[in-house]
């Protein structure tokens, strides 16, 4: 392989314009959930249903609020290290989950990328059929990615034992990289700090949302569709960068086009090959080194995404690099 160019020059000044931008966006999107929790429906009983239709923007912005919290996960959205641990995890308890499994989660995406776990859009025909493998993966793609994210946190208020006991589990096999990531999730998600972290964020999550539904009242649905909504659109574009890419490339994605408001929406994160091979870069100098390495769309996120529709594929037909 090619050594990569490298990245170029940032200034200061550009630097900390980004850096004012990202703590505006974290305003935003903890604010506009806040909003969404706490503050429309009293607006829907004061000014009537109208205001219900506030929610769907809201629920449109879905993607920007991951992205925004994807930057938290890389550190990057606020300078030093406890002041964005404190910002991703505003934003992963708002969102209903945890930053820490989110983050394990994200990073070992990155580091072991289409280890077993981490390619839903394949299978193996020996231990799964194909009616099982389709239905996994519809169900992850049209929700069920977000309800996973949701519920996961909930477990944790089990017995330490027991926890520590799924989280093996959950990672147990002999094959490469199962037994280290087992070790890192070992480490990281069944400890005394991990465990205690995760859940006081699965409360406070919970709790959020149960005041949010009596607030809500009579319209707690709209609330309910409010949250299914944006965790429909974030789990449906989850695995668009990966679907059907080859299984033992570990830095490998698809960059795919969008228009340019959407991309600034979110945050760059459709140049994902280069985001893959650079994981360390900020969102706003993707676009710089996309270019000063040469970098290409595969095709559109849009095509990409009703791609995705066939369904997965048997490791047996899976091209190999």
């Amino acid at each position: 392989m090619t050594d990569l160019p490298t990245r170029p020059p940032i200034g200061a000044t550009e630097a900390a314009r980004f850096q004012r931008l990202n703590r505006q966006l974290f305003a935003f999107y903890a604010g506009s959930s806040l909003a969404a929790f706490f503050i429309l429906p009293f607006a829907v009983r004061l000014g009537g249903p109208i205001w219900l239709w506030a929610l769907l923007p809201l629920t449109l912005i879905a993607n920007g609020y991951w992205a925004t919290l994807h930057e938290a996960i890389h550190g990057q959205l606020v300078l030093g290290a406890e002041a964005n641990r404190r910002a991703g995890r505003i934003l992963a308890i708002l969102w209903g989950s945890s930053f820490r499994l989110l983050r394990f989660g994200h990073l070992m995406h990155h580091r072991f990328n289409r280890h077993k776990l981490d390619r839903p859009d394949s299978y193996d025909p020996a231990t799964t059929g194909a009616g099982i493998a389709h239905l996994r993966f519809f169900a992850e793609a049209l929700g069920g990615l977000y309800i996973i994210e949701v519920l996961t946190p909930l477990v944790y208020l089990l017995p330490k034992a027991l926890v520590r006991r799924i989280v093996r589990d959950l990672y147990s096999g002999d094959e490469t990289p199962m037994p280290r990531l087992r070790a890192l999730a070992e480490q990281a998600l069944a400890g005394p700090k991990g465990i205690g972290e995760i859940r006081q964020d699965a409360l406070l999550a919970a709790l959020l949302v149960a005041v949010a539904l009596i607030a809500w009242g009579a319209y707690w649905p709209t609330f309910v569709a409010f949250l299914l909504g944006r965790g429909l659109l974030v789990s449906f574009l989850d695995n668009v960068y990966h679907f059907r890419t080859p299984l033992d490339q570990v830095d490998y994605a698809y960059n795919l086009s969008l228009p340019r408001p959407i991309q600034l929406l979110f945050l760059n994160m459709n140049m994902h090959r280069v985001h893959h091979r650079r994981m360390h870069l900020p969102w706003w100098q993707l676009p710089r080194q996309f270019t000063s390495e040469r970098e290409y769309f595969d095709g559109s996120l849009l095509r990409g995404a009703l791609r995705q529709l066939k369904g997965p594929a048997s490791v047996a037909a899976r091209p190999q690099m």
